[in-house]
């Protein structure tokens, strides 16, 4: 009992330490180029890693355990001084509704039927941009700061509908190209050396920090 509780947190630390990775490097690259882009291929990628970790945990709570892991790394980045803080708190706001969706849309996404696979995808897509629209709307409210996104219906309609609907496409194509595949399967079963896992985390970390 105690090892696969060990086995479980190795994971869970692993994907969220994986999500990390992939936010301090792609997603680091990617919000130099236009918005359009930038805010459609994150996504697609950690809704599939997301996934891989439901599989391989067997938990749907663990997912909303890798998104903390990935949230904390983050987080890191409020030891920087010289970065204003909401430059961390908004994308951990959407990192916490990310994993929210996902954690609910995960029997959609299990499903060999293809509507109902889009469905969970679309739902996931849009939901969390949502989300974030209805937190920019809060925060406007409470401190008088207009996001980009509010500033005309058209910022709201192309984040949430144009972007989220791209994403969602993407997302779809990757889970039909390579969610069965074998290899897939069996990194699902593969038993985790928890040194990898905090190996993982440092980097995702130290990356996180050196790259301002």
């Amino acid at each position: 009992m105690k090892k696969n509780k060990i086995q479980l947190l190795a994971k869970v630390v692993l994907f969220g330490g994986f999500w990390g990775l992939l936010e301090a490097t792609l997603g680091y690259v990617l919000h130099f180029l236009p918005m359009l882009i930038s805010g459609t291929l994150m996504f697609p990628l950690v809704v599939f890693v997301l996934y891989r970790a439901y599989k391989s945990t067997g938990s749907r709570k663990a997912l909303l355990f890798v998104g903390l892991v990935a949230i904390l790394i983050k987080s890191s980045n409020l030891l920087l001084p010289f970065l204003p803080a909401a430059k961390t708190i908004n994308p951990m706001i959407a990192m916490f509704l990310q994993s929210l969706i996902v954690f609910a849309v995960i029997p959609l996404l299990e499903s060999k039927k293809p509507l109902q696979l889009t469905s969970g995808i679309l739902i996931a897509s849009l939901g969390w941009r949502i989300g974030v629209i209805a937190y920019y709307g809060v925060n406007y409210l409470i401190t008088g700061f207009l996001s980009f996104y509010l500033q005309s219906l058209t910022s709201v309609f192309t984040f949430i509908v144009t972007d989220g609907l791209v994403s969602a496409l993407l997302a779809i194509f990757i889970f039909v190209a390579i969610r069965d595949i074998k290899i897939m399967k069996k990194l699902d079963s593969m038993r985790i050396n928890p040194l990898i896992s905090a190996a993982i985390f440092a980097i995702a970390i130290i990356l996180t920090l050196v790259k301002f």
